[in-house]
């Protein structure tokens, strides 16, 4: 699975990016491997209340206000199909409760702080 996806340099930021198509509903990345830890980090993905995961691909996996994916349990999850190419995101805001580093979304201007922050 891990092949499926790759880190790549774009517009002067790291990401996630599709190396095949995704359908709906396909798994794009499992985050189980990573480290678990009880708090966030800049890097770190929340899998649930209490409980982050910092993953070495997942660590790219940048915020989207249109994502093509989401966090379910462990797993990245495309929510629209991803052609080969195409970046991996997911929307911080409907996962992450806080942000160890808030900032300010590029594609909408607001303020991305985590669900229990806005």
């Amino acid at each position: 699975m891990k092949d499926s996806v790759s880190i790549e340099y774009h517009n002067d930021m790291y990401g996630v990016f599709a190396n095949r198509t995704f359908q709906v509903g396909e798994i794009v990345c499992d985050l189980s491997n990573g480290e678990i830890i009880p708090n966030p980090t800049r890097t770190s993905i929340q899998l649930k209340e209490g409980v982050h995961v910092e993953d070495p691909i997942g660590t790219y996996i940048n915020h989207s206000c249109s994502p093509t994916s989401k966090i379910e349990g462990s797993w990245v999850v495309a929510v629209v199909d991803i052609a080969s190419g195409t970046e991996v995101t997911f929307d911080y805001s409907q996962n992450e409760d806080m942000l160890a580093s808030p900032f300010t979304c590029k594609c909408c201007g607001r303020l991305i702080a985590g669900s229990k922050e806005q």
